[in-house]
């Protein structure tokens, strides 16, 4: 069984492929702003973006958003009403609906097409990648805690 997986190097602006023993350079674009997480699904990969211009403290000059990347033509776009709003570190989507951690802030967004990001929970700054069961459980790291929360959504 052969399996893809993508990966981000933030401080690069660029997404690399691993399909075997060695990762490849799949896209790289100022558009994606410090990507940081990724999600792959339905032919595209969705991109949480930390922001342009990173400071020593890791704040941002201008904030991220979420990024599509289409997986066969690479061609990266704005998910609508999603850009600037939070440095953004993990993401992934539940169905239509995509999730994603502020790591600076502590925030968990909730995001579906045609809408703005809305809060769901807040946690203390440090909330990384998050991962999820797939279905209702997501699983959101808090760095600085040392802990892993489980959140059951609705």
């Amino acid at each position: 069984l052969r399996k893809t997986a993508f990966g981000t190097e933030m401080l690069a602006d660029a997404i690399y492929r691993i399909d075997g023993d060695r990762p490849e350079l799949f896209v790289k674009d100022g558009a994606l702003a410090s990507p940081n997480g990724v999600f792959a699904g339905g032919g595209r990969l969705i991109v949480a973006s930390w922001g342009k211009g990173i400071k020593p403290d890791f704040s941002t000059t201008e904030l991220g958003g979420l990024l599509s990347v289409d997986i066969a033509s690479k061609v990266v776009s704005p998910l609508p009403a999603a850009q600037k709003f939070a440095d953004l570190d993990g993401v992934v989507a539940i169905g239509d609906t995509i999730y994603a951690t502020a790591y600076m802030t502590g925030t968990l967004y909730r995001y579906h097409a045609g809408g703005a990001p809305e809060v769901v929970a807040q946690f203390k700054p440090g909330s990384a990648d998050i991962g999820t069961d797939g279905k209702s459980i997501l699983y959101v790291p808090l760095m600085n805690e040392g802990e892993v929360v489980a959140l059951k959504l609705d």
